[in-house]
This record gives C-alpha cells, sequence and structure tokens, in this order.
C-alpha cells in the first residue's frame, strides 16, 4: 500500500523468476505477438515482464514474431482512445468485504497519447496478421 492506503500490486509481482518452470515458455509461440506497455503501470510490472518476454523470444529464435508498443507516463489500462483515463478504482477482497483502491497508473496527457497512438497500431497488426487472406470490403451476405 503506498501512503494514501492505495494497493499497488506491481511490486509484488517482482522481481521475475528466472526458474523458467515458474512462468509461461512465451518463446515456443510461432505466431506474431503484439505487446502493448504502459511505462507507469502500478498494477502489474508491465516493463519487466515484457523485457523477459523479449528475452525469452530472443533465445527461442522467435524475436521476429514480437511487436512491443511501449508508453512513457501511460498506466495499466490502454484502451480504445477517447475514454476517460482511470487511474485508480475501488475493489472488495474477498473473503472479508474490505474495501480497497487500486492504483492502475498512468498520467492524463501521455496516457491518452497511448491509447490513441496504440488503437490504430493494434487495429493494424490484426490486419496484418489475421486478415491478410480476406478481401478487405466483402459485402455480407444475410
Amino acid at each position: 500500500m503506498d501512503e494514501n492506503n492505495c494497493i499497488i500490486w506491481r511490486d509484488t509481482l517482482l522481481p521475475i523468476p528466472e526458474d523458467s518452470d515458474l512462468k509461461v515458455d512465451v518463446g515456443r509461440i510461432t505466431c506474431p505477438l503484439l505487446l502493448v506497455v504502459g511505462q507507469d503501470d502500478t498494477n502489474w510490472a508491465a516493463v519487466e515482464s515484457a523485457d523477459d518476454m523479449t528475452q525469452m523470444m530472443e533465445r527461442a529464435g522467435n524475436s521476429h514474431l514480437l511487436t512491443t508498443l511501449s508508453y512513457p507516463g501511460a498506466g495499466h489500462l490502454i484502451e480504445p482512445p477517447y475514454g476517460p483515463h482511470c487511474r485508480s478504482c475501488t475493489f472488495v477482497l474477498q473473503p472479508d468485504q474490505q474495501r480497497v483502491v487500486v492504483l492502475w497508473g498512468g498520467l492524463t496527457k501521455p496516457h491518452a497519447v497511448a491509447q490513441e497512438d496504440s488503437w490504430e497500431k493494434i487495429l493494424g497488426f490484426l490486419r496484418e496478421h489475421l486478415c491478410h487472406s480476406v478481401k478487405p470490403h466483402v459485402q455480407s451476405r444475410l
């Protein structure tokens, strides 16, 4: 918890384990993979996790399949653009029903920039890797 009794989960995940038995072997992934990383994510060790995944992909010879978008000042919830920035929210922890504030991180302007930039790149990534064999303007027939 921080000085205002808000929960920051990020540090509970650090350090990233070195023991390969304690994590998913993403190096075995054989399809294109896109990571979207908020460098001010206070909910997840996003930067460290992305670095670890990059190393696993490199060791497996699959780094050509990995695309990473990393945004300074962006928090955890990098969503489609033009919605409000959610820096925190209230959770009710089970089983004792304790109410806590969870911090997601991010500053408003850089987070908004990340949402706008990443959204176009996410759509482009999906078009490139999922729609390459589909005619882009096929009319549906109902």
